[in-house]
């Protein structure tokens, strides 16, 4: 049975729309401004546009330099567009080198187009982004980048006015420049929350799934105590009815009514079905792992999970069973906490009579990846039952786990 991720998991927007969209929001109020003539050329973008354009001792009032007025505005348009475009790359980029390096040039952009709102943005996305050490040091590189800016232009405005350097504006511009550190705080904050809910819902999908498989197991127990009470009181008086009825015929001989013939065949046929019953509940113990593997996959929050099980390979004994469960919750695990997935494929299907179980992920795969507790876990659960474990990281990414048992006929 092929199972794609379920619709009744509640729609969430992709992080990178969230971030474009803010980007563009505050980038469009730069640019607005700049149109209303609030915001003086004296800035990175403001001074390279009067320097193609005018003198750079001249004056650089909006009114006085028209041209460089507008090609101030249009590179600042410009650069908010690739400001919004370097944060939903960002976003989505699969490597955490790559996405270093998009964060970079997105500090750069800040840092030129010189808007505090677009650097409250960048801490916002150092802090979701990266480890939080990481994000730290990258802020501060932010922070000292706009200092130094804003030293230039306080150094450039002295000479253009002939007069000391303003440090008291430099100490305010500089101090303003601290409240990127709420955008960083507030992101790790949200990050924090996120982390809570998923954790939370998580835990709550595997309780569900195992509490399904532990109800199973008991169904399964309850069915082999009632086969053995019936095997042992009612199996073992039938018997002895027959070896009497057995031992009445034989002393009666020709004499014997056909009534007693009758109760003879009908015990006899009585005993043959009690065994029967007994036989096909205590070989009808396998555990149904389909119910449980889609109970954890329905309630895993942020992680679309493709599940395809084959019929003929969903049921198996209880400690079987409960292996392929244990390694199918690490996969899910480590797909979430280590990979950052968003997809996940599951399939369980047969193979040559072996149980095969592969799952694969989109996440950041590594091909030099140590093995940890939780696959030197699965690797010992699936030695206890004759298997194997195989895993790598493709050629296009993400993480692929094979786990293989032996038909039962071997492993048992």
């Amino acid at each position: 049975m092929t199972q794609e991720p379920t619709a009744s998991k509640l729609p969430t927007v992709p992080p990178w729309i969230i971030a474009v969209t803010a980007a563009l929001l505050f980038g469009g109020l730069d640019v607005a401004a700049a149109l209303a003539g609030r915001i003086s050329l004296h800035n990175p973008l403001g001074l390279a546009a009067v320097a193609l354009t005018g003198d750079w001792r001249g004056d650089i009032s909006p009114s006085h330099v028209p041209l460089a007025f507008q090609l101030f505005v249009a590179a600042k348009a410009a650069g908010c567009a690739l400001f919004a475009l370097l944060s939903g790359a960002a976003c989505v980029a699969r490597t955490p080198r790559r996405r270093l390096v998009f964060l970079g040039l997105l500090v750069a952009c800040a840092v030129l187009l010189d808007s505090i709102a677009l650097h409250v943005l960048v801490a916002a996305h150092l802090g979701l982004l990266l480890p939080w050490r990481h994000g730290l040091w990258m802020l501060l590189a932010q922070y000292l980048a706009g200092v130094a800016v804003d030293t230039l232009l306080v150094l450039d405005l002295g000479v253009r006015l002939g007069e000391a350097p303003r440090w008291s504006l430099l100490a305010y511009v500089s101090a303003e420049r601290t409240i990127a550190a709420a955008g960083f705080i507030a992101a790790r904050l949200v990050l924090r929350e996120h982390r809570m809910r998923r954790a939370l819902a998580t835990a709550h999908a595997q309780m569900l799934a195992t509490r399904s498989l532990l109800a199973e197991t008991v169904r399964g127990a309850e069915r082999l105590r009632i086969a053995r009470d019936l095997h042992d009181a009612v199996g073992h008086h039938l018997t002895a009815l027959n070896l009497h009825l057995d031992l009445a015929l034989r002393q009666s001989r020709e004499a014997a009514p056909p009534a007693l013939i009758t109760a003879r065949d009908a015990g006899g046929q009585l005993l043959a079905q009690v065994r029967n019953v007994v036989s096909g509940s205590r070989q009808d113990q396998d555990i149904d792992l389909e119910q449980a593997i889609r109970l954890l996959c329905d309630g895993i929050p942020g992680l679309a999970i493709g599940l395809h099980v084959d019929p003929a390979a969903a049921r198996h004994p209880a400690p079987v069973a409960h292996a392929l469960f244990c390694c199918i919750q690490e996969a899910v695990t480590n797909a979430l906490r280590h990979a950052h997935a968003r997809r996940l494929d599951i399939a369980l299907a047969l193979q040559d009579g072996a149980t095969v179980l592969r799952v694969a992920d989109d996440g950041h795969g590594n091909a030099a990846l140590a093995e940890g507790n939780g696959l030197r876990g699965m690797r010992e659960r699936l030695a206890d039952l004759g298997g194997g474990l195989h895993y790598g990281a493709p050629a296009g990414g993400g993480f692929a786990l094979e786990l293989r048992l032996p038909p039962r006929e071997v492993a048992a």
